[in-house]
């Protein structure tokens, strides 16, 4: 399952990667593989695209990066 979080210093696409008992969610950040597989079956719009390098470029900011 995804999730979108709009918070400016964590914004982006994330997995669930674990739910715990007590409910708390791990969250890590959409993979390049998980994208590539999701346009896989289709060319990228311009639009998509773009946005593709706007999700990378966050990810790399938040990695320190």
């Amino acid at each position: 399952m995804k999730v979108t979080l709009t918070e400016p210093a964590v914004a982006g696409e994330y997995v669930i990667a674990e739910q715990r008992q007590d409910g708390t969610l791990v969250l890590r950040p959409e993979a390049s593989d998980e994208v590539v597989e999701q346009f896989s079956d289709r060319p990228l719009t311009g639009d998509e695209l773009v946005e593709s390098f706007e999700r990378h470029d966050a990810a790399l900011k938040r990695e320190g990066r």
